[in-house]
């Protein structure tokens, strides 16, 4: 069962990238510069915000390779992101790394079959910033409450499914590297002298590749007869119209900002005349901080 391996690999590094950033949030005290006490440089491109996020909300998943029902239950989500503005363009582009991991705990419609669904992606922006505004931090360097970014997003995606029940074909590998276009958008609202951030941000992919079997072809077919060249296919919006949104706030609390929010990924793909659907929609909660490159 070389398919039911893989699936178990995918999960287990999955949990394992999940612990790490967990213990990610405990540097957030020890990380902590001062910009004006230090001899930091405090230039704009100097300057890095990251954010850790954890999640939970609503999972809806369909892959007619394993079967032709939809499973829904809850996903569960963490999101690691770092942002920072650079010299590009005479400082107006900023660069984006986001780390992103769901699985997500599904049944049937019945409630007597269990499904695993879940992933990995990491992606890495480049975002122009409009009218010399600043994404990364405008509350501190921007003069508008508005401030807009545009851009590209190469991104990569390794995850599975995998459905608890006997049959040739239990587990589904998912994975695709894409090409996103992406824009973000900020709003300072002002509440008593306190600045509340909003952050809008959405991703669309438009090109790449992915990995799909055939309808009725086992793993076993594609690894061990061979037969993997046909597997990776062109990846577009007219085979695979996806999208990615994201919604929070950030509300300052002394020297932190606690950030709060919503995810929305909407996920779907027509490979081989299979059809595949992965919709989440996940509640997030944690913190983010500004710090200073030396």
């Amino acid at each position: 069962m070389k398919h039911l391996s893989i699936i178990v690999s995918v999960f287990h590094r999955g949990w394992a990238i999940a612990i790490l950033l967990l213990l990610s949030l405990h540097a957030y005290a020890q990380e902590d510069v001062n910009c004006q006490l230090s001899t930091v440089n405090c230039q704009p491109n100097k300057e890095v915000l990251h954010s850790t996020l954890f999640g939970v909300g609503w999972s809806n998943v369909l892959d007619t390779y394993l079967s032709p029902y939809n499973y829904k239950g809850t996903d569960f989500r963490i999101q690691r992101e770092t942002m920072r503005m650079t010299t590009l363009w005479n400082g107006n582009v900023s660069n984006q790394s986001l780390i992103d991991f769901n699985v997500g705990f599904n049944k049937s419609h019945a409630g007597h079959i269990d499904e695993y669904a879940g992933g990995f992606r990491y992606s890495q922006g480049w975002f122009y910033n409009f009218m010399g505004g600043n994404i990364v931090n405008p509350v501190e360097r921007s003069s508008s409450r508005w401030n807009f970014a545009a851009g590209l997003v190469l991104s990569g995606y390794l995850g599975g499914i995998y459905i608890d029940r006997s049959g040739n074909n239990p587990g589904q590998v998912k994975a695709d590297l894409m090409m996103d276009a992406s824009g973000m958008v900020t709003y300072d609202m002002l509440i008593a002298r306190h600045h509340y951030l909003w952050r809008y941000q959405v991703s669309l992919p438009f090109i790449g590749i992915a990995f799909s079997p055939h309808y009725g072809e086992s793993y076993y077919e594609i690894y061990t007869m061979g037969n993997n060249g046909h597997n990776v296919v062109f990846a577009y919006p007219g085979n695979m119209p996806s999208m990615r949104h994201k919604l929070t706030i950030d509300i300052p609390i002394r020297r932190y900002t606690l950030r709060v929010g919503y995810v929305a990924q909407i996920q779907q793909s027509t490979f081989h005349h299979l059809k595949y659907h992965s919709y989440t929609h996940d509640f997030v909660i944690g913190f983010n901080k500004y710090l200073y490159r030396r």
